[in-house]
Protein backbone atom coordinates (compact mmCIF):
# COMPACT_ATOMS: atom_id res chain seq x y z
CA UNK A 1 0.00 0.00 0.00
CA UNK A 2 1.64 3.19 -1.21
CA UNK A 3 1.58 6.57 1.26
CA UNK A 4 -1.16 8.78 -0.46
CA UNK A 5 -0.83 12.65 -0.74
CA UNK A 6 -3.00 13.92 2.14
CA UNK A 7 -4.90 16.80 1.34
CA UNK A 8 -5.00 19.15 4.14
CA UNK A 9 -8.24 19.51 5.90
CA UNK A 10 -7.51 23.10 7.35
CA UNK A 11 -4.85 25.60 7.56
CA UNK A 12 -1.67 25.10 9.35
CA UNK A 13 -1.93 27.72 11.50
CA UNK A 14 -3.29 26.81 15.09
CA UNK A 15 -7.05 27.18 14.94
CA UNK A 16 -8.79 29.71 17.38
CA UNK A 17 -10.02 27.55 20.58
CA UNK A 18 -13.64 28.00 21.09
CA UNK A 19 -15.20 27.39 24.56
CA UNK A 20 -11.88 27.75 26.86
CA UNK A 21 -12.80 30.81 28.50
CA UNK A 22 -15.71 30.17 31.34
CA UNK A 23 -17.02 33.94 31.58
CA UNK A 24 -18.75 33.60 35.05
CA UNK A 25 -14.82 33.73 36.17
CA UNK A 26 -13.88 37.01 34.41
CA UNK A 27 -16.95 39.31 35.87
CA UNK A 28 -15.52 42.13 36.81
CA UNK A 29 -17.43 42.61 39.62
CA UNK A 30 -16.51 38.95 41.36
CA UNK A 31 -12.73 39.24 39.61
CA UNK A 32 -12.45 42.53 42.03
CA UNK A 33 -14.04 41.33 45.05
CA UNK A 34 -12.49 37.97 44.81
CA UNK A 35 -8.94 39.72 44.80
CA UNK A 36 -8.49 39.34 48.35
CA UNK A 37 -6.92 36.15 47.48
CA UNK A 38 -9.63 33.98 50.08
CA UNK A 39 -11.73 31.16 48.73
CA UNK A 40 -15.41 33.31 48.02
CA UNK A 41 -18.51 31.42 46.47
CA UNK A 42 -21.46 32.96 45.06
CA UNK A 43 -24.64 32.04 45.25
CA UNK A 44 -27.17 32.45 42.38
CA UNK A 45 -31.17 31.84 41.50
CA UNK A 46 -31.46 29.16 39.44
CA UNK A 47 -29.13 26.48 41.80
CA UNK A 48 -25.73 28.18 40.15
CA UNK A 49 -22.62 28.41 42.87
CA UNK A 50 -19.51 29.85 41.78
CA UNK A 51 -16.42 29.66 43.75
CA UNK A 52 -13.35 31.40 43.47
CA UNK A 53 -9.90 29.61 44.96
CA UNK A 54 -10.95 26.33 45.80
CA UNK A 55 -13.21 25.21 48.24
CA UNK A 56 -12.91 26.24 52.39
CA UNK A 57 -14.15 22.87 54.25
CA UNK A 58 -14.48 25.47 57.30
CA UNK A 59 -16.83 27.83 55.53
CA UNK A 60 -19.19 25.38 53.68
CA UNK A 61 -19.82 23.32 56.42
CA UNK A 62 -22.24 26.65 57.34
CA UNK A 63 -23.53 27.30 54.23
CA UNK A 64 -24.19 23.44 53.15
CA UNK A 65 -27.69 23.08 52.61
CA UNK A 66 -26.94 25.83 49.37
CA UNK A 67 -24.39 23.54 48.18
CA UNK A 68 -26.63 20.15 48.32
CA UNK A 69 -29.17 22.66 46.16
CA UNK A 70 -26.42 23.82 43.57
CA UNK A 71 -27.10 21.98 40.63
CA UNK A 72 -24.40 24.24 38.58
CA UNK A 73 -20.80 24.28 40.13
CA UNK A 74 -18.26 26.52 38.60
CA UNK A 75 -14.68 26.56 40.10
CA UNK A 76 -12.55 29.15 39.01
CA UNK A 77 -8.97 29.83 39.75
CA UNK A 78 -8.57 26.34 40.86
CA UNK A 79 -5.57 26.92 43.31
CA UNK A 80 -3.96 23.42 43.95
CA UNK A 81 -2.38 21.11 41.43
CA UNK A 82 -5.08 18.14 41.75
CA UNK A 83 -8.46 18.21 41.74
CA UNK A 84 -10.58 15.01 43.81
CA UNK A 85 -13.87 14.53 41.61
CA UNK A 86 -14.93 12.21 45.26
CA UNK A 87 -15.31 15.56 46.99
CA UNK A 88 -18.39 16.51 45.05
CA UNK A 89 -20.63 13.36 45.90
CA UNK A 90 -21.31 14.71 49.20
CA UNK A 91 -21.23 18.36 48.62
CA UNK A 92 -23.22 18.77 45.47
CA UNK A 93 -25.26 15.09 45.03
CA UNK A 94 -27.61 17.01 42.36
CA UNK A 95 -25.30 18.56 40.32
CA UNK A 96 -26.01 18.87 36.84
CA UNK A 97 -23.01 20.80 35.03
CA UNK A 98 -19.57 21.46 36.56
CA UNK A 99 -17.01 23.86 35.39
CA UNK A 100 -13.54 24.00 36.32
CA UNK A 101 -10.61 26.22 35.61
CA UNK A 102 -7.19 27.43 37.02
CA UNK A 103 -3.88 27.51 35.57
CA UNK A 104 -2.48 25.68 38.79
CA UNK A 105 -4.60 22.44 38.31
CA UNK A 106 -2.68 19.66 36.58
CA UNK A 107 -4.69 16.35 37.99
CA UNK A 108 -7.43 14.62 38.52
CA UNK A 109 -6.81 12.74 41.45
CA UNK A 110 -9.21 9.84 41.42
CA UNK A 111 -12.43 9.19 39.03
CA UNK A 112 -15.91 11.04 39.07
CA UNK A 113 -18.24 9.02 41.97
CA UNK A 114 -21.45 8.16 40.72
CA UNK A 115 -23.41 11.38 40.30
CA UNK A 116 -26.35 10.58 38.61
CA UNK A 117 -27.65 13.80 36.77
CA UNK A 118 -24.12 15.35 35.91
CA UNK A 119 -24.61 15.50 32.03
CA UNK A 120 -22.03 18.08 31.28
CA UNK A 121 -18.11 18.47 32.59
CA UNK A 122 -16.18 21.63 31.47
CA UNK A 123 -12.75 21.68 32.11
CA UNK A 124 -11.09 23.90 30.26
CA UNK A 125 -7.95 26.46 30.74
CA UNK A 126 -5.85 24.13 33.29
CA UNK A 127 -2.32 22.44 33.23
CA UNK A 128 -4.37 18.82 32.95
CA UNK A 129 -2.11 16.86 31.28
CA UNK A 130 -3.40 13.22 31.74
CA UNK A 131 -6.80 11.39 31.84
CA UNK A 132 -7.93 7.85 32.76
CA UNK A 133 -10.09 5.94 30.29
CA UNK A 134 -12.52 5.30 33.41
CA UNK A 135 -12.35 8.59 34.73
CA UNK A 136 -16.06 9.42 33.52
CA UNK A 137 -17.35 6.07 33.37
CA UNK A 138 -19.79 6.37 36.46
CA UNK A 139 -21.52 9.06 35.40
CA UNK A 140 -25.07 7.26 34.00
CA UNK A 141 -25.85 11.08 32.67
CA UNK A 142 -23.24 12.39 30.80
CA UNK A 143 -24.02 14.09 27.68
CA UNK A 144 -20.96 16.43 27.35
CA UNK A 145 -17.33 16.89 27.96
CA UNK A 146 -15.41 19.76 27.24
CA UNK A 147 -11.95 19.52 27.51
CA UNK A 148 -10.70 22.36 25.57
CA UNK A 149 -7.55 23.89 26.50
CA UNK A 150 -5.56 22.07 28.60
CA UNK A 151 -2.44 20.36 28.44
CA UNK A 152 -3.20 17.04 27.23
CA UNK A 153 -0.95 15.56 25.00
CA UNK A 154 -1.74 12.23 24.69
CA UNK A 155 -5.13 10.58 25.57
CA UNK A 156 -6.82 6.96 25.51
CA UNK A 157 -10.03 5.93 24.56
CA UNK A 158 -12.67 7.26 27.48
CA UNK A 159 -14.91 4.64 28.72
CA UNK A 160 -18.54 6.18 28.94
CA UNK A 161 -22.16 4.14 29.84
CA UNK A 162 -23.73 5.51 26.81
CA UNK A 163 -23.09 6.59 23.39
CA UNK A 164 -24.27 9.69 23.36
CA UNK A 165 -21.33 11.84 24.97
CA UNK A 166 -19.94 15.06 23.18
CA UNK A 167 -16.23 15.02 23.67
CA UNK A 168 -13.95 18.27 22.65
CA UNK A 169 -10.59 17.98 22.90
CA UNK A 170 -9.49 21.07 20.53
CA UNK A 171 -6.43 23.26 21.56
CA UNK A 172 -4.53 21.09 23.46
CA UNK A 173 -0.86 20.57 22.76
CA UNK A 174 -1.26 17.00 21.29
CA UNK A 175 2.46 15.12 21.27
CA UNK A 176 1.57 13.46 17.93
CA UNK A 177 5.10 10.86 18.68
CA UNK A 178 2.70 9.21 20.81
CA UNK A 179 0.27 6.27 19.36
CA UNK A 180 -3.37 7.88 19.03
CA UNK A 181 -3.99 5.90 16.02
CA UNK A 182 -6.71 4.55 17.92
CA UNK A 183 -8.36 8.05 17.66
CA UNK A 184 -7.87 8.31 13.80
CA UNK A 185 -10.44 4.64 13.44
CA UNK A 186 -12.77 5.24 16.11
CA UNK A 187 -16.28 5.01 14.50
CA UNK A 188 -18.09 5.82 17.44
CA UNK A 189 -18.76 9.81 16.95
CA UNK A 190 -17.89 10.83 20.38
CA UNK A 191 -14.75 12.80 19.72
CA UNK A 192 -17.02 15.95 18.06
CA UNK A 193 -14.25 17.76 17.09
CA UNK A 194 -10.98 15.38 16.15
CA UNK A 195 -10.81 16.32 12.98
CA UNK A 196 -9.40 20.23 14.56
CA UNK A 197 -6.88 18.86 16.87
CA UNK A 198 -3.50 20.06 15.99
CA UNK A 199 -0.14 18.42 16.82
CA UNK A 200 2.31 20.86 18.68
CA UNK A 201 5.64 17.92 19.41
CA UNK A 202 8.60 19.29 17.82
CA UNK A 203 8.51 16.65 14.76
CA UNK A 204 4.60 17.06 14.21
CA UNK A 205 3.96 20.74 15.05
CA UNK A 206 1.42 22.56 13.35
CA UNK A 207 0.37 18.87 11.31
CA UNK A 208 -3.23 18.22 11.89
CA UNK A 209 -3.34 15.02 13.97
CA UNK A 210 -5.98 13.12 12.09
CA UNK A 211 -3.00 13.80 8.80
CA UNK A 212 -0.57 12.49 11.10
CA UNK A 213 -2.50 9.35 12.21
CA UNK A 214 -3.04 8.47 8.75
CA UNK A 215 0.22 8.38 8.12
CA UNK A 216 1.43 6.46 10.43
CA UNK A 217 -1.34 3.97 10.06
CA UNK A 218 -0.43 3.13 6.76
CA UNK A 219 3.07 3.07 7.62
CA UNK A 220 2.59 0.56 10.64
CA UNK A 221 1.07 -1.57 7.28
CA UNK A 222 4.03 -0.92 5.38
CA UNK A 223 6.25 -2.36 7.93
CA UNK A 224 4.45 -5.19 8.27
CA UNK A 225 5.92 -6.49 5.32
CA UNK A 226 7.55 -9.87 5.64
CA UNK A 227 11.33 -9.15 4.80
CA UNK A 228 11.21 -6.40 7.57
CA UNK A 229 8.40 -7.59 9.92
CA UNK A 230 11.04 -7.50 12.82
CA UNK A 231 12.24 -4.19 12.29
CA UNK A 232 10.85 -0.71 13.47
CA UNK A 233 8.80 2.13 11.56
CA UNK A 234 8.75 5.85 12.36
CA UNK A 235 7.94 9.04 10.74
CA UNK A 236 10.99 11.23 11.26
CA UNK A 237 9.26 14.60 9.87
CA UNK A 238 5.94 15.36 8.17
CA UNK A 239 7.46 17.37 5.41
CA UNK A 240 5.10 20.21 3.81
CA UNK A 241 5.15 20.06 -0.44
CA UNK A 242 6.01 22.94 -2.42
CA UNK A 243 2.53 23.50 -3.14
CA UNK A 244 1.82 23.99 0.41
CA UNK A 245 -1.33 21.56 0.12
CA UNK A 246 -0.02 18.17 0.80
CA UNK A 247 2.10 16.86 3.01
CA UNK A 248 5.19 14.09 2.08
CA UNK A 249 6.61 11.74 5.23
CA UNK A 250 9.99 11.17 5.96
CA UNK A 251 10.47 7.64 7.61
CA UNK A 252 13.23 5.85 9.54
CA UNK A 253 13.68 2.02 9.58
CA UNK A 254 15.32 0.45 12.28
CA UNK A 255 16.62 -2.69 11.84
CA UNK A 256 19.07 -2.61 14.33
CA UNK A 257 20.04 -6.52 15.53
CA UNK A 258 17.77 -8.49 13.44
CA UNK A 259 20.16 -11.04 12.08
CA UNK A 260 20.02 -9.69 8.54
CA UNK A 261 22.59 -11.25 6.05
CA UNK A 262 21.89 -8.68 3.29
CA UNK A 263 20.24 -5.16 2.90
CA UNK A 264 16.37 -5.74 2.74
CA UNK A 265 15.35 -5.51 -0.93
CA UNK A 266 11.99 -3.73 0.55
CA UNK A 267 11.95 -0.75 2.39
CA UNK A 268 8.90 1.52 3.03
CA UNK A 269 8.31 4.05 0.49
CA UNK A 270 10.04 7.41 1.38
CA UNK A 271 12.40 5.76 3.56
CA UNK A 272 15.25 8.36 4.54
CA UNK A 273 16.94 6.81 7.52
CA UNK A 274 18.20 2.78 7.67
CA UNK A 275 19.25 1.90 10.65
CA UNK A 276 21.10 -1.76 10.14
CA UNK A 277 23.99 -1.99 12.79
CA UNK A 278 25.40 -5.50 14.50
CA UNK A 279 23.78 -7.38 12.34
CA UNK A 280 25.62 -10.43 9.50
CA UNK A 281 25.65 -8.19 6.47
CA UNK A 282 28.42 -8.41 3.67
CA UNK A 283 28.14 -6.47 0.79
CA UNK A 284 26.32 -3.08 0.25
CA UNK A 285 25.59 -3.50 -3.26
CA UNK A 286 21.81 -2.90 -2.48
CA UNK A 287 22.75 0.72 -1.95
CA UNK A 288 22.85 1.15 -5.82
CA UNK A 289 19.48 -0.08 -6.73
CA UNK A 290 16.50 1.76 -6.99
CA UNK A 291 15.08 0.89 -4.09
CA UNK A 292 17.92 3.02 -1.86
CA UNK A 293 17.59 6.16 -4.38
CA UNK A 294 15.76 8.29 -1.57
CA UNK A 295 17.90 6.73 1.43
CA UNK A 296 20.06 9.17 2.53
CA UNK A 297 21.32 8.32 6.02
CA UNK A 298 22.47 4.05 6.16
CA UNK A 299 23.56 3.16 9.55
CA UNK A 300 25.87 -0.23 9.30
CA UNK A 301 27.96 -0.27 12.04
CA UNK A 302 29.68 -3.59 13.02
CA UNK A 303 28.42 -5.60 10.31
CA UNK A 304 30.98 -7.96 7.97
CA UNK A 305 31.59 -5.82 5.41
CA UNK A 306 34.78 -6.17 3.74
CA UNK A 307 34.84 -3.27 0.94
CA UNK A 308 32.16 -0.56 -0.43
CA UNK A 309 33.88 -0.35 -4.06
CA UNK A 310 31.24 -2.09 -5.51
CA UNK A 311 29.33 1.82 -5.14
CA UNK A 312 31.86 3.40 -7.16
CA UNK A 313 30.41 5.58 -9.44
CA UNK A 314 27.06 5.01 -7.83
CA UNK A 315 24.11 7.68 -8.03
CA UNK A 316 23.82 6.55 -4.41
CA UNK A 317 27.57 7.52 -3.43
CA UNK A 318 26.84 10.84 -5.25
CA UNK A 319 24.22 11.65 -3.21
CA UNK A 320 24.20 9.70 0.58
CA UNK A 321 24.24 11.92 3.70
CA UNK A 322 25.40 10.15 6.13
CA UNK A 323 27.57 6.65 6.20
CA UNK A 324 27.96 5.09 8.68
CA UNK A 325 30.79 1.83 8.58
CA UNK A 326 32.48 1.53 12.25
CA UNK A 327 33.83 -2.04 13.26
CA UNK A 328 33.34 -3.78 9.91
CA UNK A 329 35.93 -5.74 7.87
CA UNK A 330 37.55 -3.07 5.54
CA UNK A 331 41.05 -2.97 4.80
CA UNK A 332 41.69 -1.23 1.92
CA UNK A 333 39.37 1.45 0.23
CA UNK A 334 39.54 3.39 -3.12
CA UNK A 335 40.18 6.56 -1.92
CA UNK A 336 39.88 8.22 -5.43
CA UNK A 337 36.92 6.98 -5.57
CA UNK A 338 35.68 8.43 -2.22
CA UNK A 339 37.17 11.58 -2.70
CA UNK A 340 35.50 12.08 -6.44
CA UNK A 341 32.02 10.96 -4.63
CA UNK A 342 32.85 13.69 -1.92
CA UNK A 343 33.82 16.58 -4.75
CA UNK A 344 30.09 15.92 -6.25
CA UNK A 345 28.23 15.35 -3.47
CA UNK A 346 26.69 18.39 -2.42
CA UNK A 347 24.74 16.67 0.25
CA UNK A 348 27.53 14.96 2.50
CA UNK A 349 27.28 14.98 6.12
CA UNK A 350 28.86 12.29 8.01
CA UNK A 351 31.22 9.32 7.12
CA UNK A 352 32.38 7.53 9.71
CA UNK A 353 35.38 5.13 8.96
CA UNK A 354 36.76 4.00 12.38
CA UNK A 355 37.18 0.68 13.68
CA UNK A 356 38.10 -0.99 10.59
CA UNK A 357 41.36 -3.17 10.27
CA UNK A 358 43.23 -0.98 7.80
CA UNK A 359 46.36 -1.56 6.17
CA UNK A 360 48.85 0.43 6.59
CA UNK A 361 50.36 0.38 3.13
CA UNK A 362 53.04 2.88 2.35
CA UNK A 363 50.89 4.09 -0.97
CA UNK A 364 47.23 3.92 0.93
CA UNK A 365 48.26 5.40 4.00
CA UNK A 366 49.51 8.28 2.83
CA UNK A 367 46.58 8.67 0.42
CA UNK A 368 43.90 7.80 2.99
CA UNK A 369 45.79 10.74 5.43
CA UNK A 370 45.39 13.19 2.59
CA UNK A 371 41.76 12.32 2.42
CA UNK A 372 41.09 12.79 6.26
CA UNK A 373 42.91 15.96 6.43
CA UNK A 374 41.40 17.31 3.54
CA UNK A 375 37.52 16.02 4.50
CA UNK A 376 38.38 16.18 8.31
CA UNK A 377 34.78 18.17 8.71
CA UNK A 378 33.02 15.46 7.50
CA UNK A 379 34.44 12.22 8.49
CA UNK A 380 34.02 13.15 12.19
CA UNK A 381 35.89 9.86 13.22
CA UNK A 382 39.00 10.74 11.47
CA UNK A 383 41.22 10.58 14.69
CA UNK A 384 39.97 7.41 16.06
CA UNK A 385 40.80 5.74 12.08
CA UNK A 386 44.05 3.31 12.70
CA UNK A 387 46.01 1.31 10.37
CA UNK A 388 47.99 -1.76 11.29
CA UNK A 389 51.96 -2.48 10.11
CA UNK A 390 53.12 -6.07 10.97
CA UNK A 391 56.53 -6.98 11.88
CA UNK A 392 58.88 -9.33 10.86
CA UNK A 393 56.95 -12.08 13.29
CA UNK A 394 53.82 -11.12 11.91
CA UNK A 395 52.42 -8.83 14.92
CA UNK A 396 50.32 -5.92 14.62
CA UNK A 397 51.00 -2.57 15.24
CA UNK A 398 48.36 -0.09 15.14
CA UNK A 399 48.94 3.58 14.35
CA UNK A 400 46.65 6.79 13.96
CA UNK A 401 46.50 7.32 10.84
CA UNK A 402 45.91 11.45 10.69
CA UNK A 403 49.55 11.00 12.19
CA UNK A 404 51.21 8.20 10.44
CA UNK A 405 54.79 9.81 8.63
CA UNK A 406 56.48 8.70 6.17
CA UNK A 407 58.92 6.77 8.20
CA UNK A 408 56.50 4.57 10.24
CA UNK A 409 54.43 2.49 6.77
CA UNK A 410 57.08 3.03 4.15
CA UNK A 411 60.46 1.43 4.07
CA UNK A 412 64.01 1.65 2.83
CA UNK A 413 63.64 0.19 -0.51
CA UNK A 414 60.18 1.71 -1.23
CA UNK A 415 62.22 4.91 -0.32
CA UNK A 416 64.97 4.33 -2.35
CA UNK A 417 63.09 3.24 -5.50
CA UNK A 418 60.72 6.94 -4.75
CA UNK A 419 64.25 8.46 -4.79
CA UNK A 420 65.19 6.92 -8.41
CA UNK A 421 62.09 7.86 -9.70
CA UNK A 422 62.09 11.74 -8.77
CA UNK A 423 65.67 11.82 -10.08
CA UNK A 424 64.58 9.99 -13.31
CA UNK A 425 61.44 12.74 -13.37
CA UNK A 426 63.62 15.31 -13.03
CA UNK A 427 66.32 14.48 -15.44
CA UNK A 428 63.74 14.16 -18.30
CA UNK A 429 61.96 17.19 -17.53
CA UNK A 430 65.11 18.81 -18.19
CA UNK A 431 65.74 17.52 -20.99
CA UNK A 432 62.80 18.28 -22.59
CA UNK A 433 63.30 21.55 -21.80
CA UNK A 434 66.27 22.01 -23.45
CA UNK A 435 65.44 19.99 -26.42
CA UNK A 436 62.60 22.94 -26.98
CA UNK A 437 65.49 25.80 -25.89
CA UNK A 438 67.44 24.31 -28.52
CA UNK A 439 64.53 23.98 -31.28
CA UNK A 440 63.50 27.42 -30.58
CA UNK A 441 67.02 28.78 -31.12
CA UNK A 442 67.65 27.29 -34.12
CA UNK A 443 64.51 28.28 -35.55
CA UNK A 444 65.48 31.84 -34.63
CA UNK A 445 68.48 31.38 -36.21
CA UNK A 446 67.16 30.43 -39.78
CA UNK A 447 64.71 33.09 -39.67
CA UNK A 448 66.88 35.83 -38.97
CA UNK A 449 70.43 34.73 -40.71
CA UNK A 450 68.42 31.94 -43.36
CA UNK A 451 71.07 29.65 -41.61
CA UNK A 452 71.09 25.85 -40.97
CA UNK A 453 71.93 24.07 -37.69
CA UNK A 454 75.30 23.09 -37.75
CA UNK A 455 74.19 19.13 -37.50
CA UNK A 456 71.96 19.20 -40.44
CA UNK A 457 74.93 21.16 -42.68
CA UNK A 458 76.86 18.15 -41.62
CA UNK A 459 74.52 15.47 -42.76
CA UNK A 460 74.64 13.93 -46.52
Amino acid sequence: MPFVSTELPMSLQNLVVENVVIPECIHPGRVNVSNDQQQHCYFEPGSKTICFRGLDSRRIIHIRGRFNRTTELILCQWPFKYFDPRDLAELVPNLERLAITGDELKLLKNDFPPLPNLWAINITGTKLNATRSEAFLQLPALRRLNLRGNALVSIVPFQFQTDHVDVYLQGNPWNCTNDMIWLLEDQSGLYADKHSLVCKDWKYTGRPMMVAMEYKRVLREHCRHEEIRNCTCRISYLRLTFSGKYFKPLVTVNCTEKGFFQLPSYLPPNTTVLHMARNKIIDVERLSTAEYKQVNDVYLDYNRITSIDILEDSSWLDNFRVLSLRGNKINRIRVYSLEHAMERNANVGQLFLSYNPWRCGCRFATRMQEFLRKHESVVLDSRNITCFTLDDEGRKSYLPVMTLTPNDVCRASEHNKAAVYDILSVIFASLIVLILTKLAYDYYIYRKYGKLPWLIMKMP
